[in-house]
């Protein structure tokens, strides 16, 4: 299909002459940088000729409001439905910390390039997923070696962890306490605490060491 070379003032408010299929669990903003590829403009002159309000592609895939994507589907002749799926604005804000701001882990089965553009796929991004929401296959970490994982005895439960969380961060499904405040308590940065015996010991070593030794023996 050949590009349609169309200058960036030209382009009027109105549905695209031409759209292209989206691809399976791909991202809104990966869709939107494969149209603008095609129409030869700036991807977020792409973006802004559907929301002028938007600034950022990063933005489109979190916080749209429904009138947005709405707006979205209308440019681009397709079910409102399809068009929030391809965003992360279903994701509980509970869990957005855990959405990556780059991806993070691809499937090697699914991965794919489509007119020379790479499909960025919504699942490279989301923290509790180990899993291909496709195929199913394991995701592998972005620039990471192929030794084989030291947690991989643990495999079995991680899947059950990815379940649960994504049962609450797609569909809202809580269990009796909320697996997303598990998940925040262990991550949670903790600072050490050291035994009082062992740092007053430690301080007065210190202490001892900044004196003339005429005045510590």
């Amino acid at each position: 299909m050949p590009k349609q070379h169309l200058p960036e003032m030209e382009i009027s408010a109105r549905q695209l002459p031409v759209r292209l299929a989206p691809c399976p669990d791909e991202l809104l903003s990966s869709w939107i940088i494969r149209h603008a590829a095609f129409y030869a403009i700036p991807p977020l002159a792409m973006l802004r000729y559907c929301l002028p309000e938007v600034r950022s592609l990063r933005t489109a895939d979190l916080d749209l409001t429904e009138g947005q994507i709405i707006q979205i589907a209308r440019m681009f002749w397709i079910d409102p439905a399809t068009a929030r799926g391809m965003t992360f604005s279903n994701i509980l804000q509970s869990l957005r910390r855990l959405i990556a701001s780059q991806p993070r882990q691809l499937c090697c089965g699914c991965r794919r390039t489509v007119h020379r553009s790479d499909i960025v796929l919504r699942s490279q991004f989301l923290g509790w997923r180990i899993t291909c929401q496709l195929c199913g296959n394991l995701l592998h970490s972005i620039g990471a070696n192929n030794r084989p994982s030291p947690f991989s005895r643990y495999h079995r439960a991680a899947l059950i962890g990815e379940r649960i969380l994504d049962d609450e961060a797609e569909h809202g499904i809580k269990n009796w306490v909320s697996p997303s405040e598990i998940a925040r308590l262990l991550l949670m940065r903790r600072i050490p605490r050291f035994s009082p015996i062992i740092t007053n010991h430690h301080a007065i070593e210190c202490s001892a060491q900044s004196f003339p030794i005429s005045m510590t023996s």
